[in-house]
């Protein structure tokens, strides 16, 4: 064998071993790009960025236990006896969504809640809407839901006699349109109520009964009402005045409230004055209460309140006499973070002209919130 042909060999090999080696190489491929959750602070705490999008999300609500107490009846509302409780437990869950458009915030509401106490089961939708701006449509609650910091005082009914107390529809398939210029704002809003609630001024009849031959009639459709609410912030002052007109009982209500950091703690005056029961405000022809809430720890807080309500009986379609007082303290209690407690009880007498009653009443509630 000469150095040259041992030379070609050597280079053959080489050239071989080598093909082999790139025949056999592995070639990673790149791991595609990992998208994390994102905190949106946007819109305050609590939201994160749903992924592949600019839409900022926020799940929440809570989980209560409470136990009911009342003097005067079974709270099933059916049984008549001398005093009666409730055990209910509420699982209620938010989901709120937001993002920025040319138009304003673009929002949207959906909110499920769900209850299991003794005189029912149920599970249904919330307070649910979106909104565009100041555009806001959907359902939601209305003015006399808001009430002040305690449980004494009743903005959206009133004391009852017997079968417990009054209220106007809070909760309405509505349109609001508000206008905030921060220490001011205003809001015009039209509600759709279902008639089957009551104060009808007619029936709708849907045809003739072939036994009776008498007509079929129906309250189940929808009726009209306007209202607004103006609002003014003055310092540590807030006062709002609220205006609406139910079409269907061709009644009006008219409603104020304010609240004032005064010394320790924080004062709260409601008042309402009704032309005549309607979906709005039914339980009298006026009424007025106040509730002073103190904090006293930077855990414990309390709030004593007291209301009056004047002409509650009605009669042939007018307040026609009758009063009533209820006088009554709240307790709220930060157990920990996301987990209070809160206690009421109240005392009311009602004098609707014919009859006169008095009762006690009142809760103890447990809630974890996230």
């Amino acid at each position: 064998m000469n150095i040259k042909s041992l030379l070609l060999g050597s280079a053959a090999a080489l050239a071989a071993v080598s093909g082999a080696q790139a025949a056999d190489a592995i070639v990673a491929a790149e791991p595609e790009p990992m998208e994390y959750v994102r905190v949106c602070d946007a819109f305050g705490t609590g939201y994160f960025y749903i992924p592949g999008t600019e839409t900022c999300l926020k799940i929440g609500g809570y989980v209560r236990f409470q136990v009911d107490g009342r003097s005067d009846f079974d709270l099933d509302g059916v049984t008549v006896q001398q005093g009666g409780y409730r055990t209910n437990t509420r699982g209620q869950v938010v989901v709120e969504a937001k993002n920025d458009t040319e138009y304003g915030t673009l929002a949207s509401k959906i909110t499920l809640r769900a209850n299991n106490n003794s005189s029912n089961n149920s599970f249904y939708l919330e307070e649910t809407y979106f909104q565009l701006g100041g555009l806001r449509v959907g359902q939601f609650y209305n003015y006399f839901d808001n009430g002040l910091p305690g449980e004494t005082v009743l903005s959206d009914g009133g004391p009852g006699l017997g079968g417990g107390g009054l209220g106007g529809d809070t909760l309405n398939n509505s349109v609001r349109y508000t206008y905030d210029a921060g220490s001011f704002s205003v809001y015009g809003q039209v509600d759709a109520f279902n008639s089957a609630a009551g104060y009808k001024t007619d029936n709708y009849v849907l045809g003739i009964d072939p036994v009776t031959g008498d007509p079929i009639l129906t309250d189940n459709r929808d009726e009209i009402g306007i209202n607004g609410v103006i609002t003014g912030k003055f310092g540590g002052v807030t006062v709002d005045f609220f205006a609406g007109y139910d079409f269907d009982a061709e009644e009006a209500a008219f409603a104020s409230t304010l609240t004032a950091a005064i010394g320790p703690g924080s004062l709260g005056v409601f008042a309402a004055y009704s032309t005549g029961a309607n979906r709005y405000f039914d339980a009298s022809e006026w009424t007025i209460g106040a509730e002073y809430a103190i904090k006293v720890t930077d855990k414990f807080s309390i709030a004593p309140g007291v209301q009056y309500w004047d002409n509650i009986a009605y009669v042939d379609g007018d307040f026609d006499g009758g009063d009533a007082w209820r006088v009554g303290v709240t307790a709220d209690y930060k157990i920990t973070t996301n987990l209070a407690a809160k206690a009421t009880i109240n005392y009311t007498d009602v004098d609707n002209g014919a009859v006169d009653g008095d009762r006690w009443d009142g809760f103890l509630r447990l809630q974890r919130s996230f």
